[in-house]
């Protein structure tokens, strides 16, 4: 299952609080398989899950995994890089006994 950093769990959060989101929405990752077989992944804000929704977390931070990302996310770590216009967040993938997991 998708696993958190603590940089992203703490990025989420951070963009809640920027974005006035209710502490009662949750956060959700959506997408689908584009044409070229990669997988497009959005971030949203959500006010309830979906039955089929998978949920993954870290701390006090809970991430939804639409059914349509959760496979092909399954062995991946959500992750934050800084990069040329701020940070962003990036998918790696898991590696057994990576620190910075909890």
């Amino acid at each position: 299952m998708l696993q958190l950093t603590e940089s992203a769990a703490a990025a989420l959060e951070s963009i809640r609080r920027a974005e006035a989101v209710p502490e009662s929405h949750e956060t959700r990752l959506t997408g689908g398989q584009q044409r070229d077989g990669e997988v497009e992944v959005h971030l949203e804000f959500v006010e309830s899950r979906n039955e089929d929704d998978q949920v993954t977390a870290l701390g006090g931070t809970e991430v939804l995994i639409a059914p349509e990302v959760a496979e092909p996310l399954s062995d991946a770590v959500l992750d934050v890089q800084d990069g040329v216009t701020g940070p962003s967040f990036v998918f790696l993938p898991q590696t057994p006994g990576d620190p910075a997991l909890l």
